[in-house]
Order: C-alpha cells, then structure tokens, then sequence
C-alpha cells in the first residue's frame, strides 16, 4: 500500500527545488560598456577642460573674476552632476571619452580671454546637442540642460 504524502513533504520538496533553481550559475551577462559610457565620460572631459579655462583667466585677469564666477559655479554642478551618473568601472579600455576638442590653453592677454572663453562654451553647446544622439533619454535631457546653459553662457559672454 502507497505511504500518503503529507503536506509538509510536498512543501520541503518544492521548496528545495526552488532553491536549487534560485541557487543555479546566473547566465553572463554582456559588461561592454554602450555608447552612453563615452558620451558621458567625453562630457565629464569636457567640463573639466571648461572649469579649468575658467580657473586659468580668473588666475591670469583677476578683473575677469567677477564676470566668469556665474559661469564657473555652474559648470561645476554640471560636473558634478555628471560624475553622480558614472558608474565607475565602466569606462574601461572600450570605453574612452568622445571629447570635442583639445585641452584649453589660457588666452595670451584679457583682451582675448572673453571670446576664447565665449567659443569654448559654443563648442561645448554643440558637443552636447551632437552627444544627445549616442545617449538614451535620460541622459540626453541631463545633456540638452547642459548645451543650453552652456549656450546661455556664450550669448552672455557675447554681450559683455
């Protein structure tokens, strides 16, 4: 005659399974980083070259100081910001920076650091509207908040 099975034997067993399959080798996952971590990481390069021209003629024409505090305070939240959304480890060898441009260097008199500032932040702008296509959504409004701010700075510096 069969043993009846109780119910707490047929909840163990299930359990058991459960773990099993809980407890089984997870399927490798795909770590190359997408086109979103050079985007990013070509970004962050760019902020930093920005706050370092910035740093650099208020160094050199401290009566420029008052007129760049604005803009550097904001792209140092930017930088900040961006550096929130980099999961370090992710720009590894694949991943390098799509940066727009070359290392600032400081104008040679005042009368040259406004525009030089003032094109540096136009092509900064433009870099980050051309970023926008490589990044998923959110990413590319945190981009397009950025461009635009760095687009207001250029108008403004225009006018000064």
């Amino acid at each position: 005659m069969p043993v009846p099975v109780s119910r707490r034997a047929v909840l163990g067993g299930a359990a058991g399974l459960v773990c099993l399959a809980g407890c089984a080798e997870p399927a490798p996952r795909d770590l190359t980083p997408g086109p979103e971590v050079a985007v990013l990481l070509g970004a962050i390069a760019d902020e930093e070259r920005l706050i370092s021209l910035y740093e650099q003629v208020t160094t050199a024409y401290s009566g420029l100081s008052s007129a760049f505090t604005d803009a550097l305070r904001d792209h140092r939240e930017h930088l900040a910001v961006l550096r929130r959304h980099y999961v370090p480890g992710t720009g590894g060898a694949t991943a390098t920076p799509a940066v727009s441009g070359t290392a600032f260097t400081p104008p040679s008199s005042a009368a040259e650091a406004v525009p030089a500032v003032r094109a540096a932040e136009k092509a900064a702008a433009a870099a980050r509207i051309a970023d926008m296509a490589a990044a998923p959504a959110g990413l590319a409004q945190l981009l397009a908040s950025i461009g635009a701010c760095e687009a207001g700075h250029a108008t403004a510096l225009g006018m000064a």
